[in-house]
């Protein structure tokens, strides 16, 4: 699709946040940058609500405040694994600039048809494949992610070393869901298999939201779930538990109509006799 953020623009006032040329604190309007740097006012607000977004600028009416990077940060779900004792790793199998669709518009607060990375992964624990991720991002928090490899590396950390966007905040839902056709051919499951779904939303400093992560897990690899996701893992012991309850009252079920089988046929065998 057509793109005409200025990336370069971006990449200038970035640089003069974090190298003290823009002080934190200090307040700054369009106007009065664009007279500094060789930009237009319309090019020179996208880039600094593209900052606002990703928590390197605050925004005052018409004014802007620098506030720089800012901390804590959380640990990424790579790490969290990694420190977990497991081994981490991904199969991207697309980092593409699409038009952002209704979903990931409503999530990212962003306008529908505006420009979003769709990075889909595959995601591996322990050389078994354990997750279908798909993750929207604004084309703004971090330009060129189609050629950064994030096969053996935490997205996140990439998202706050690169691209200078923190996350100091997440939300997560979680739920259980059939698996689409997509989820079966990539997790390997059989038809009617149901799914894991952690529908996860990262925000910045500025609790503006940044990434849309919807991840569809297996349900069999409760040992990782328990580990990464200890709600989740409740979530699939309470399924279980009600599974094996149907299971045991089918059984119980069909042990009452097998005696009565045997003793309705049994019956109609003495009247013959």
């Amino acid at each position: 699709m057509d793109i005409t953020f200025p990336v370069q623009l971006q990449q200038q006032i970035e640089a003069a946040i974090l190298g003290g040329k823009l002080v934190k604190g200090q307040f700054i309007t369009v106007n009065e940058l664009a007279t500094v740097w060789p930009a237009s006012p319309d090019e020179m607000r996208q880039v600094l609500l593209a900052e606002y977004r990703k928590g390197l600028v605050n925004v005052h009416g018409e004014d802007f405040e620098i506030i720089g990077i800012v901390g804590p940060t959380l640990d990424s779900l790579f790490q969290h694994t990694s420190k977990a004792g497991m081994k981490p790793s991904s199969d991207v199998r697309a980092a593409v600039v699409v038009p952002c669709p209704e979903m990931a518009a409503t999530k990212l607060e962003s306008p529908v048809g505006s420009p979003v990375y769709r990075l889909e992964r595959t995601r591996i624990v322990d050389d078994q494949v354990l997750a279908n991720q798909v993750n929207y991002i604004p084309f703004e928090v971090c330009p060129g992610l189609e050629h950064d490899d994030i096969s053996h590396t935490s997205f996140q950390k990439l998202l706050e070393g690169k691209y200078h966007t923190v996350i100091p905040e997440i939300q997560e839902d979680i739920r259980i869901v059939p698996g689409s056709e997509k989820d079966l051919e990539i997790l390997g499951l059989p038809a009617g298999a149901q799914v894991l779904v952690v529908e996860r939303l990262s925000f910045s400093a500025n609790h503006v939201p940044v990434v849309w992560a919807d991840i569809h897990i297996r349900t069999d690899r409760f040992h990782y779930v328990e580990k990464l996701w200890p709600s989740a893992a409740g979530l699939l012991r309470e399924r279980q538990e009600t599974a094996y309850r149907e299971m045991a009252q089918d059984t119980a079920r069909e042990a009452e109509a097998l005696e009565w089988t045997e003793a309705t046929f049994g019956d109609v065998r003495d009247e013959a006799q």
